[in-house]
């Protein structure tokens, strides 16, 4: 313990002045950027953010199975027209159809 610091005059002026120095070194690489830098790496971040997203969707999509659309959707059970939530011409039931039939809203 007594190694660590020095027993002479000249050994603790030695000491306080590399200390000073040391800490000049140091919060002078602490103090805050401008906000030109700020405002890059704020860009490089949301870029990152971005190809991180777009990377992802890209490897998911890449891996999702396919979706059969059309008259072959339904081909293993030949699923009757309106089981799924549509009418028989493929509308959403009760789309757009009022009382009368006409399609026009009352």
């Amino acid at each position: 313990m007594n190694d660590m610091f020095s027993s002479t005059k000249a050994g603790h002026l030695t000491q306080i002045v590399s200390t000073a120095i040391l800490g000049q070194l140091i919060s002078s690489g602490l103090t805050p950027p401008d906000p030109t830098t700020i405002e890059n790496y704020g860009h490089l971040i949301i870029q990152a953010l971005v190809a991180v997203v777009t990377i992802w969707a890209t490897v998911r999509k890449a891996f999702q199975r396919p979706q059969v659309v059309g008259p072959d959707a339904s081909e293993p059970g030949k699923a009757e027209p309106g089981k799924d939530g549509t009418g028989k011409d493929g509308t959403a039931k009760g789309a757009g159809v009022t009382k009368d039939g006409d399609g026009r809203a009352q």
